[in-house]
């Protein structure tokens, strides 16, 4: 089985793990390619509909995996024991639901080495919320797909300093590793920013000053990561 794109990137940031859990897991590829190329000694899989759930368990039969795939019905970790896993993916989901489904299973979570977290929207609010809950995000990849940008971070328990609010909008690993795609994200995120401030300007609305103050600053933030990123290419 082949893995592409967005899931074989999610997939390539999982380490070595005695349990993974795939919180969502939908379809359950992810899992299956964990367990047959030896990332993963053996997985749990959940989603909070059984009807979803199916998908996953043909997949496992399939494959021959039922020993050693879990398929599980049940909100987010509620249905992990303490101890259980020592990796869990949350993938597909907005950044809020990833923090409601961290912060609704302490009892879990504490016992978990490394989450792999891939956030559809939000995820300035997820960074921002991890690294003021105790947890450091170790590492950080993108991928395009479809036009699309995903963003992908491995977290651990642990402090962190961001330097600069700009970096959770454009992930302080994605900067220091000089990811291939950073380049093309900022300037994505730069043309999405200048054209909202172009519509707010044209409406000459009281009530968007505020919010047009904060989009120029932003936008302002985004140019200069832009340029030290550009610098550091031409060293």
């Amino acid at each position: 089985m082949r893995l592409k794109g967005r899931l074989l990137s999610i997939a390539e940031m999982v380490p070595p793990s005695r349990c993974v859990v795939d919180v969502g897991t939908d379809h359950g590829r992810l899992p299956v390619w964990l367990v047959k190329r030896g990332i993963a000694e053996k997985a749990v899989v959940t989603d909070i509909s059984a009807a979803s759930l199916k998908k996953a368990e043909a997949l496992i039969k399939n494959h021959g995996l039922e020993g050693v795939i879990e398929p599980r019905v049940g909100d987010g970790l509620s249905v992990i024991c303490p101890g259980e896993a020592d990796t869990v993916v949350i993938s597909g989901m907005g950044g809020l639901l990833i923090r409601d489904i961290l912060e609704g299973a302490p009892q879990v979570t504490a016992g978990v080495e490394t989450f792999v977290l891939q956030p559809m929207k939000s995820q300035s609010f997820l960074r921002k919320w991890l690294t003021d809950s105790g947890y450091a995000i170790v590492d950080e990849s993108l991928v395009r797909e479809k036009g699309r940008f995903y963003e992908i971070m491995v977290v651990r328990h642990g402090k962190q300093h961001i330097p600069g609010d700009v970096y959770y909008d454009i992930g302080y690993v994605l900067v220091k590793k000089q990811h291939p795609l950073l380049k093309e994200f900022i300037e994505h995120k730069m043309a999405r920013t200048a054209a909202i401030i172009e519509q707010l300007e044209s409406r000459q609305a009281l009530r968007s000053e505020k919010e047009l103050d904060e989009l120029k600053r932003k936008l302002q933030d985004y140019k200069e990561v832009y340029r030290w990123v550009t610098r550091c290419d031409r060293s």
